[in-house]
């Protein structure tokens, strides 16, 4: 009989799932990559939709997209703009009472994404204007969105949604850039607490509609690596966020992870201290900088582990042998708690019928399980 992914997926949060192990491959960015670049989809899934090739794979998807169940809603007296600027860059503007700003961001030449090339805070007045901004914006659950992508995703796997990021994160990674970050935390350390103060109420107000909805699986899609947020940030920008999160989300019933790529050896002894029921995408060796021994440790005997296969593992560089042994070696110390998938992301160049191997290998862990 077919297996409910969903229901495994809420099983192995709720600690029910007994020893049994969800394969939940990351490959909708290998997907995308292949459509952007024209290319045809191996292994007899060209012409599929996302939804259809996760069906004819037999595996799980993680669906972020029912982050789309959640508008954004900002205050009239805030005017966006969105304009192409021609030569594949674009203009994001915004206007406010407080003032202007702007950012320019670029298309990427490899794949669908954007990148910034010019952030859209990088001075003090662009500081106030941006906490404006977050002061006039709030969120709305829209169940209609909801019930579309269930009724295109069905039970492939548990409604799953990303939270806007920590401030600290947005901050490094959408409106700042990390050196525009760290000078002015030192040089404007009053407007940047007033700011990250009106993010972090907005996002309070993104989780009283999250509560409202039935999704349980809630990521904190922070992006955490230790080279950019090392210990002393971390201690005192991203933990105490998540500890005031905590009672609101738990208390209605969601189950949360955040989301770590990169490298993170000097910040998985926080792992346990996070008020997190999971961790996301711990890359291990030959990719990341830490062994599945050392995740094993720094997540204990209670938490949930998210992927936790190296990504350069599903390249034909890499023999199938080394794969196997990462698979085994994870499914022995987290089975029960495990939601395998690859961390971060399926590469472009990744061998999709590894992803049928590791299907088939977890297919038998469970068949004896």
């Amino acid at each position: 009989m077919k297996t409910n992914f969903a229901e495994l997926n809420l099983k192995i949060f709720e600690g029910t799932a007994g020893k049994k192990v969800l394969w939940q491959p990351r490959i909708n960015c290998w997907y995308d990559d292949k459509i952007f670049l024209k290319e045809e989809l191996p292994g007899g899934l060209t012409g599929m939709t996302k939804p259809q090739m996760y069906d004819a794979l037999d595996v799980s998807n993680r669906i972020y997209e029912y982050y789309g169940c959640f508008e954004r809603i900002t205050d009239k007296s805030v005017k966006g703009e969105w304009k192409e600027l021609g030569g594949g860059e674009f203009l994001l503007k915004y206007s406010t009472p407080a003032g202007d700003i702007h950012a320019v961001l670029r298309n990427n030449d490899s794949n669908p994404g954007v990148y910034y090339k010019k952030w859209l805070v990088e001075a003090a007045d662009d500081i106030k204007v941006k906490t404006y901004i977050d002061e006039a914006t709030d969120y709305k659950y829209n169940q209609k969105t909801y019930d579309e992508l269930y009724a295109e995703w069905g039970d492939n796997g548990a409604p799953t949604m990303y939270i806007v990021r920590t401030p600290l994160q947005e901050a490094f990674i959408e409106t700042m850039g990390v050196e525009n970050t760290i000078y002015a935390l030192n040089d404007e350390p009053k407007l940047m607490e007033k700011y990250f103060a009106a993010k972090e109420e907005s996002n309070i107000r993104h989780i009283r509609e999250i509560n409202k909805s039935p999704i349980r699986l809630i990521n904190y899609g922070d992006n955490i690596h230790c080279g950019l947020t090392p210990p002393e940030l971390y201690e005192r920008y991203i933990l105490p966020v998540y500890e005031r999160r905590y009672p609101l989300l738990k208390g209605a019933g969601k189950f949360l992870f955040s989301h770590w790529d990169g490298d993170v050896k000097s910040i998985l002894k926080y792992a346990q201290k996070t008020y997190l029921d999971g961790i996301e995408a711990i890359t291990p060796f030959p990719q990341g900088d830490v062994s599945v021994e050392e995740i094993r440790d720094g997540l204990g005997d209670k938490m949930v582990l998210l992927d936790g296969i190296a990504a350069l593992l599903f390249e034909d560089m890499y023999p199938l042998s080394q794969l196997e042994d990462q698979v085994c070696k994870l499914i022995e110390y987290f089975a029960g708690r495990l939601i395998l998938g690859i961390s971060d992301e399926m590469p472009s160049k990744g061998n999709i019928e590894r992803v049928r191997h590791v299907r088939d290998m977890v297919n038998k862990w469970n068949a004896a399980n």
